[in-house]
This record gives C-alpha cells, structure tokens and sequence, in this order.
C-alpha cells in the first residue's frame, strides 16, 4: 500500500479521501480501498517522512492534502526499479480448489459457478476503467510529468488484468462443465 500511496503522489497531490476514493474505483483489484489502510499507510509514510501534509481550508472545512517528499520520492524509485517478484504473486484461493474434492459435488459446483460471475463482474469492472482510461488519455494533462509513459504502463496493467479474468473466466467454465458431466 506504501508504494502505491506514493506513486499515486508522484502524480498529484491528494487528501486521504482522494487516494481511498481512487484506489476504491481503480484499483481494488490490486489493494485495499478501506480508509483504515489508506490512513495506516499515511501516518506511517508522514511519520517516516516519506509524505507531507498540508491543511487547508475549503469552505468550513479541514482537509489535509498530502504530497510526496523527496525521501519519498527516493524510496518510490528504489521500489519500482526492482524486478517484479513472481513467488509474490499469490492466489490463496487456489486453496479451495485444491480441496474442493472434500466438498459436495453440488456446492463444488455452486462454488465455481460463483466464481465465474465474479470473473465476469471483475471483467466488466476492468473494461469500464479501461473506457475511462482511454478517455483520460485524450485530455490535456499537467505538464512535468511524462505522462506518455505512466499511461502506457497503467494500460498495460488493465491489459493484463481483462486477459487474467478472461483466462480464468474459460479455464473454470471449461472446469464447470467437466464437472457437470463427471460431478
């Protein structure tokens, strides 16, 4: 959450709310969007001196809008200049398939057909953020930023999300209807 929070920083400042609200409509697949673990993350990241906060006025309200520092900057891209971890990359609810011969065939069957909804879902969900991505890159964006670059990154993480689901998708429908046949 650390990293992200920072990244997300690099690109614009933002108040607690903001980032919840961001990672909650862009990112929930990949994190929490709870307002505990945004806030958890925050404190540590200010206390570490990793972000600062600002509070300004907006009307008769407080907010606090926080920004990366350079220490935060530093960390964010020792972080992300590491090569990608596969033995991280963790599916703990292959578990349940793993043992889903203790269970009755019909909830076997019930369980996966569940699980293929939620792909569908987790697809939709991800080409609805793709549509909203490819209207984003349309717009004039802040210059200081190669934004270029961090779009072209950020779409290929919802390719590779839309290609996940839809794997998954056909591998447990493929599974389904073994099942059906063979329970």
């Amino acid at each position: 959450m650390d990293y992200l929070i920072l990244g997300l920083l690099i690109l614009s400042p933002m108040t607690g709310y903001e980032l919840q609200q961001f990672i909650k409509k862009n990112l929930a697949l990949i994190c929490s969007h709870s307002a505990g673990s945004v806030q958890t993350a925050l404190s540590k990241l200010e206390k570490k001196g990793s972000v600062t906060s600002t509070t300004i006025m907006e009307g008769k309200r407080c907010k606090k809008v926080f920004t990366i520092t350079d220490t935060g900057r530093s960390a964010f891209s020792v972080w992300v200049a590491q090569p990608m971890q596969a033995e991280k990359v963790k599916n703990m609810e292959l578990s349940r398939l793993f043992f889903a011969g203790l269970a009755k065939p019909e909830e076997r069957i019930s369980a996966i057909q569940n699980y293929i909804r939620q792909m569908e879902e987790t697809k939709s969900i991800l080409c609805a953020i793709r549509d909203q991505f490819c209207h984003i890159k349309k717009q004039t964006l802040p210059s200081g930023t190669d934004w270029q670059q961090v779009l072209r990154f950020q779409e290929y993480t919802i390719d590779y999300g839309i290609a996940a689901a839809e794997f998954e998708y056909n591998w447990y429908t493929r599974l389904l209807h073994e099942l059906e046949e063979q329970p």
